[in-house]
């Protein structure tokens, strides 16, 4: 995984260093490298520079905590990937751009969580547990 969102843009304080929160922060990254390779979305990366395409991905990822909660406790049968998310960020999107943007945010998400199936963190299981991680990162770099 590339880092191409910083992972400080996920906490406030040490408070905030959660597993949810890293969670994020890596979907945020999928998502950023998946719309930077997309067939599909050539020409919105065309009009929008890396940095633009990392806010979004930042804004979409933490939009997502409130549908990973709301499925956590019980509030919702599914994680939400919704279309809102692209207009509120972008009121002026396309529809054939935003249902882009969507395919390829629910791909991000299906390649964020298949790394799960591994990884021994349980951060969308064990979501409100402080992690490390940040703390990790911030010393030793992504490890590549």
């Amino acid at each position: 995984m590339e880092d191409n969102v910083n992972a400080g843009n996920f906490y406030q304080d040490d408070g905030d260093k959660i597993k949810l929160n890293w969670f994020c922060y890596e979907y945020a990254n999928n998502l950023c490298g998946s719309i930077k390779t997309s067939k599909k979305l050539v020409q919105y990366r065309a009009r929008h520079s890396a940095a633009q395409i990392a806010d979004f991905s930042l804004y979409f990822a933490k939009r997502m905590r409130k549908s990973i909660y709301d499925r956590q406790t019980g509030k919702s049968g599914i994680i939400a990937i919704n279309a809102q998310y692209v207009y509120e960020y972008d009121h002026k999107c396309t529809h054939k751009q935003a249902q882009a943007l969507i395919e390829v945010a629910q791909t991000a998400w299906d390649d964020t969580t298949f790394g799960c199936t591994v990884c021994p963190n349980r951060c969308l299981t064990e979501a409100f547990e402080l992690t490390p991680m940040f703390d990790n990162l911030a010393k030793t770099g992504w490890p590549s």
